[in-house]
């Protein structure tokens, strides 16, 4: 019951943010993209040696890379960096919005690209998709709110007869994180 209250104030919330906030919306190719920010949700020992991974190989294209993780316990272990940061309980409101504090320390940086990697339905990190300032923002379906210009929608995707074979779950941060970047290099555009 909470819990649908808590995505009812989202929903409202996101709705009139979107509503008067205007958004400069527009494709950023992989090559193009200078700064990058990837949301992700934290593993409970808040290692994330799958994001660390993704970071590096994006710093090694030549990227500036941010990264913020949500964690879903009262507080975090790890060094708070300038660009690597996960949040946790005491820094959200009963609602799942993080602090005016941190939204907008988020705000003041500017993406051309925002890459969204949870796999669930996160409170925290939505809300900071919705208040980053990204030109290009993508994830995968979470609500049918325009959060992201550059959706994947996975709900549908069945695992081959071959992965199935070695891995239960082959949707993992990795492979959102392949898939979206396949296509990010794929799209061509007259810009």
């Amino acid at each position: 019951m909470f819990k649908k209250i808590k995505n009812n104030i989202f929903r409202k919330r996101a709705q009139k943010f979107l509503s008067v906030t205007p958004r400069e919306h527009r494709f950023v190719s992989y090559d193009k993209a200078q700064k990058v920010l990837l949301l992700f949700e934290s593993d409970y020992a808040e290692k994330n040696p799958a994001i660390r991974k993704i970071v590096l190989s994006l710093q090694e294209d030549g990227k500036k890379v941010t990264a913020w993780g949500f964690v879903d316990k009262k507080e975090t272990q790890t060094v708070i960096l300038p660009d690597f940061q996960i949040l946790h309980h005491k820094q959200t409101d009963s609602f799942g919005k993080p602090d005016s504090s941190l939204i907008n320390q988020l705000q003041e940086m500017k993406f051309d690209l925002l890459i969204d990697l949870s796999l669930r339905t996160l409170l925290p990190l939505q809300y900071l998709a919705m208040y980053a300032t990204a030109s290009c923002k993508a994830g995968i379906r979470h609500t049918d709110l325009p959060l992201y210009d550059f959706i994947l929608d996975l709900e549908k995707k069945t695992p081959s007869t071959e992965t199935s074979k070695t891995e239960e779950n082959p949707v993992d941060e990795t492979y959102l994180f392949n898939q979206i970047i396949f296509y990010l290099k794929s799209i061509q555009t007259n810009d």
